[in-house]
């Protein structure tokens, strides 16, 4: 099997030419570990752009693999494994560009980090910034890895020079849209799925509207949560105004955050253009916004193609709204994450440089709302 994936390596672009001893070499690697399925899959990636493009990260070093085993490569969707630029995009998916396996605490700690899936069908985040992968480690210091609402386990971990390869014993499936994810009754989100597809504003449901938001953070009211709030959401039935306030007092346009970035000292504005507040306690983490009530956070970093959702305990209600600063909050998100560059855990720190680059703070640890899943 590795001759095949050798031989296919001398159609690599000239441009690779000085790097291809890396890329041979770490083929090697996976092959000597028994991963043939991604060698084989990695030798296919030069017939399209995307294939080119992690193929030139590769040869660059200094990445993550978390690298299915070929009893997880056999169980994927043949359909995609016999699709060039799917296979591609399945690949680049569990790749990130930057090795800090080593920075990994144990939980409820999740590094979080920027794949090399960008592919348009599948990423639609805030500045055409790549999708993420979050993973932990275990107090026994086994890794696993976070992926659509359950644990997948890292079976082997090895390197090659200054690349780290985990070996993981399922393929890592990129998240889905924000239709799917309310939908799926495991997500306990469908009561809020269907008020939001009913609700319509200007004849667009809120449902989409917020399905085709590029990057946003939603906080989003579990069934039991929106039940209880059902007499005074009805309320609002003649006040559309103050209904879609409630709704975008939920999220945060044009930006994606993380656990990792929310803290009790954070300040970040919702659509409606009102202010967040984070606390923790021995009870819980909470949030509220502007004047409402708090609501318990109770599950968080559930990835998106557009965004991440934190499941939160019940309706934030209210009803007010200060467009000027939405729309400077907009502005603003929307300028940072053109000019952001992810090198490391995501969190926010400034650079001296004027830009901003989100990597790990160690005062994360304490402030925090750390996250789990």
């Amino acid at each position: 099997m590795l001759v095949a994936s050798l031989a296919a390596l001398i159609f690599i672009p000239a441009v690779l030419a000085q790097s291809n001893y890396n890329l041979t070499g770490l083929l090697q690697v996976l092959n000597a570990s028994n991963l043939h399925q991604l060698v084989n899959a990695t030798a296919r990636l030069n017939s399209t752009s995307t294939g080119k493009y992690v193929l030139t990260e590769l040869s660059q070093g200094n990445s993550t693999i978390f690298a299915p085993t070929d009893i997880a490569f056999s169980s994927a969707d043949p359909a995609i494994l016999n699709n060039q630029s799917a296979l591609a995009d399945l690949v680049s998916y569990h790749i990130i560009p930057a090795n800090f396996v080593n920075q990994t605490k144990t939980y409820p700690n999740l590094p979080i980090g920027r794949t090399l899936l960008n592919a348009s069908n599948l990423v639609t985040l805030e500045g055409n910034q790549s999708q993420v992968l979050i993973w932990s480690k275990s107090n026994n210091g086994s890794f696993f890895v976070t992926n659509r609402g359950s644990n997948v386990t890292v079976v082997n971990t090895t390197t090659y020079e200054d690349t780290a390869i985990l070996t993981v014993d399922r393929v890592l499936t990129p998240p889905p849209d924000t239709t799917t994810i309310m939908k799926n009754p495991s997500c306990n989100l469908t009561s809020l799925a269907n008020f939001l597809q009913s609700t319509n504003v200007k004849g667009t449901s809120l449902l989409n509207r917020l399905s085709s938001a590029h990057g946003i953070t939603l906080f989003a009211p579990n069934n039991a949560g929106l039940q209880l709030a059902q007499s005074s959401l009805a309320s609002l039935s003649k006040n559309t105004t103050a209904l879609q306030n409630v709704v975008n007092n939920h999220f945060i346009n044009a930006t994606s955050y993380y656990s990792t970035e929310i803290s009790n000292q954070t300040t970040f504005v919702s659509a409606a253009g009102q202010n967040y507040s984070f606390f923790a306690n021995s009870t819980g983490e909470f949030v509220s916004v502007g004047g409402s009530n708090e609501v318990r956070v109770l599950k968080k970093n559930v990835l998106m193609s557009n965004g991440v959702i934190h499941i939160v305990s019940g309706v934030m209600f209210d009803t007010n709204a200060n467009p000027a600063l939405a729309s400077t909050a907009y502005a603003s998100a929307t300028s940072i994450a053109a000019h952001t560059t992810d090198i490391g855990p995501i969190a926010f720190t400034p650079s001296t440089s004027g830009e901003t680059v989100k990597t790990g703070a160690s005062n994360w640890k304490l402030m925090s709302l750390r996250g789990y899943l």
